[in-house]
This record gives C-alpha cells, sequence and structure tokens, in this order.
C-alpha cells in the first residue's frame, strides 16, 4: 500500500476522531437542560438531516445497489446509530466524557476481531501491539478516577463497552457494503433515517407529552447530531479506503481527543499524571500500528 493511499482513510479516520471527540463535549453541555432520554430524538435527526443534505448534492445516485442500500438500512434500524446513541449519552451523563470516551476506546479490538473472522483481514504483530498500547493507555486514563467528584456503580462502566461493541461490529458489514456501492454519504443518509424512525417509535410519544425541549438545550444536541453525523460520513469514508486495522484505531482516540477538549471547555475535567500517561501510551500504540502498516 502506497504512502498515499495510507494518508487518506488516516485522515477521514483522524477528522472522525476529533467529531466524535466533539459530540461528547457538547453532550454535557445540552444535558444541563434537556434530558439523556429525550436528546437522541434532536441528535440523531440532526445527523440525518445533515446526510441528507450531503448526500443530495454529492451522491451519484445512478449507481444505486439495493443489496448495500439494504446493509445501510440494516444497520441505521438495527443497532446503529440508535444504540450507540442511547449508550453512549446516558454513560456520558454518569461517567463524564472522560471516563465513558475512555471505555469506549476498546472498540478497535471488536471491530479488528470481526473484520479478521467475517473479512479474512490479516494483521501483524507490529499491528498487535499498537492494539494494544492503545487499550492499556485508556485504560491508564480510566484508573484515574472520575473528574468532578462523580461516582458510580461498576455496572454502568458496561454502558460505554457494549457502545464500543457496537460500533466494532457493524463496521465490517459497512465495509462490505462499501464494496457493492461506494457512497459513505448515502450510507450515513439510509442508515439515520432508519435509526430516526426507530428512535421517534421509542420516545416520540413520551417525548410530546412531556411538551417542547429547552431551546437552549436542544440547539446544544443539534451540535451533537451534526458532530456526530459528520464523524459517521467521515468513519465510513474512510472505511471505503482503507483496511479496518488501521481506521478503527484511529478511530478510536476520541476520548484522547475529549480529554484534551474537556480540560479547556469543562471546568471539572481536569487531567491528572495517570491521565497524561494514558495518553502518550496510547499515541505511541497509534503509531506502533501506522508504522506496522
Amino acid at each position: 500500500m502506497t504512502g498515499a493511499a495510507i494518508l487518506a482513510p488516516t485522515l477521514l479516520a483522524l477528522g472522525a476522531a476529533f467529531c466524535f471527540a466533539l459530540a461528547l463535549i457538547l453532550t454535557q453541555y445540552g444535558l444541563r437542560t434537556v434530558p439523556s432520554w429525550r436528546s437522541p430524538i434532536y441528535t440523531i435527526g440532526s445527523s440525518m438531516v445533515a446526510a441528507w443534505v450531503g448526500a443530495l448534492l454529492f451522491v451519484d445516485w445512478q449507481g444505486f445497489d439495493w443489496r448495500a442500500a439494504l446493509i445501510f438500512a440494516g444497520v441505521g434500524c438495527v443497532v446503529f446509530p440508535v444504540v450507540v446513541s442511547i449508550l453512549s449519552v446516558r454513560s456520558n451523563e454518569l461517567l463524564g466524557p472522560a471516563v465513558a470516551g475512555a471505555a469506549g476506546n476498546v472498540t478497535p479490538l471488536f471491530a479488528v476481531l470481526f473484520a479478521v473472522l467475517l473479512l479474512g483481514e490479516r494483521i501483524g504483530l507490529g499491528q498487535v501491539a499498537g492494539l494494544l498500547l492503545v487499550v492499556m493507555g485508556v485504560a491508564l486514563m480510566a484508573l484515574r478516577g472520575g473528574a468532578g467528584g462523580r461516582q458510580w456503580p461498576i455496572w454502568v462502566l458496561g454502558l460505554p463497552l457494549a457502545a464500543a461493541l457496537v460500533r466494532g461490529a457493524i463496521q465490517p458489514a459497512i465495509k462490505a457494503a462499501l464494496a457493492i456501492w461506494h457512497e459513505p454519504l448515502a450510507a450515513a443518509a439510509i442508515g439515520y433515517s432508519l435509526s430516526t424512525v426507530v428512535i421517534l417509535l421509542l420516545v416520540g410519544r413520551r417525548a410530546l407529552a412531556a411538551g417542547p425541549p429547552d431551546r437552549i438545550g436542544l440547539l446544544w444536541f443539534i451540535g451533537v447530531g451534526m458532530s456526530n453525523g459528520t464523524a459517521t460520513f467521515l468513519l465510513y469514508a474512510a472505511l471505503g479506503l482503507g483496511s479496518i486495522a488501521v481506521v478503527a484505531p484511529l478511530v478510536a482516540i476520541f476520548p484522547l481527543i475529549a480529554v484534551v477538549l474537556s480540560y479547556f471547555l469543562l471546568r471539572d475535567e481536569k487531567l491528572h499524571v495517570i491521565g497524561l500517561l494514558g495518553i502518550v501510551v496510547s499515541v505511541a500504540g497509534v503509531i506502533l500500528l501506522l508504522v506496522g502498516t
């Protein structure tokens, strides 16, 4: 694989990581006035709007393939992003963006495992070592404890871990569909459309009975949706161009970016020595992964 062929998916994956991290931070602002059960309506809905605007402008619909569309729809309807949105916002509320993001950083293990088992991708020893370092680094970040005096039962850590499992599980399916019809924007638009229908069926009636949401909180969650929608498009684009073994770990550094952003934007989220060590170890793992590739 040439340097240029590696660079494109790498930059797309890093862009997705930044947008996922930004969504974590914006969620904290939105949760101040809008309850967590209601937020996915606005995040998923705004992501759908953003995805369709891009799809209508840039997708070549003449190449439409129903097989790929069914996969995109199935992913959006059954697991992603409905399940991930619900799990992520709840874990963010209970754990804070730093720890919630850190616990969700086991996504590379799930993604690579599914890629090896389902798509036959191969990874070298250098990549394996890089993956382990990424996970070890984020584990160190989690060990620093909750910021802002947060306390939680151990089962709460299962929320971001479950979200990570879902993220890892869907990546091989998306990559297979993009091999049939390489239109990441269409994938995001179709997936978010089905997800919007599902979330409205789940909590739409409850939201209607509760009355209109707080306007400021609504705007924050629209920002979350735009960030997640952009991240999803960049992720799909990266998967269409590069190996899951490269894309998944790079996207999974979003907790590291979230820790840095939270340090500057959220008063209660401050870095500790162990957290800094976790960043160093994780970045070393990413570098080793790229060198191995």
